[in-house]
């Protein structure tokens, strides 16, 4: 994605002009493809988590931690948004987000970390789904936006 220098509002994906990105009109950047979805920033969150660095074959152990760091700022993003929803199965996706993310401190047990982590990322993955489904929306399709991301490969990438 080099010669682009905006960056999503939502999530800091760097964006790329012309017609992946919402196009570049005359000098105006392009729109974030997250905007006027329910959820837009718990969506750009975790597409940027989802999509990280950290979840390279060769990760370095900074991007691992950035990783974890970034997927608990998530699950307190999430928890703040469930605060004022009835949900209980997003409840419970987010206590198991949260215990997976306590678990995959990459700092204590690298061996299982990335698993962990990517357990938490999920767990956080359903509790947006469970938000969506209250208000009658399909799930959210991380690979919808991958094209806005840097992605080599997404090892963990679950079967749909």
């Amino acid at each position: 994605m080099a010669g682009t220098d905006y960056h999503c509002p939502h999530c800091g994906a760097e964006l790329r002009g012309g017609a992946h990105g919402g196009g570049v009109r005359s000098g105006k950047t392009p729109k974030c493809p997250y905007d006027g979805l329910a959820y837009a920033a718990l969506r750009a969150g975790h597409d940027a988590i989802y999509f990280g660095a950290w979840r390279r074959i060769d990760a370095p152990s900074l991007e691992i931690l950035r990783g974890y760091h970034g997927i608990g700022r998530h699950l307190d993003a999430i928890g703040r948004e469930l605060a004022g929803h009835d949900l209980p199965a997003a409840a419970r996706d987010l206590d198991k987000a949260i215990g997976a993310h306590r678990a995959g401190d990459p700092r204590e047990d690298a061996h299982d970390a990335l698993r962990f982590m990517d357990n938490a990322l999920s767990y956080a993955h359903r509790a947006i789904d469970d938000l969506l489904r209250e208000q009658g929306l399909p799930p959210h399709q991380p690979m919808d936006f991958a094209h806005l991301y840097d992605v080599v490969e997404v090892p963990f990438r679950e079967e749909e």
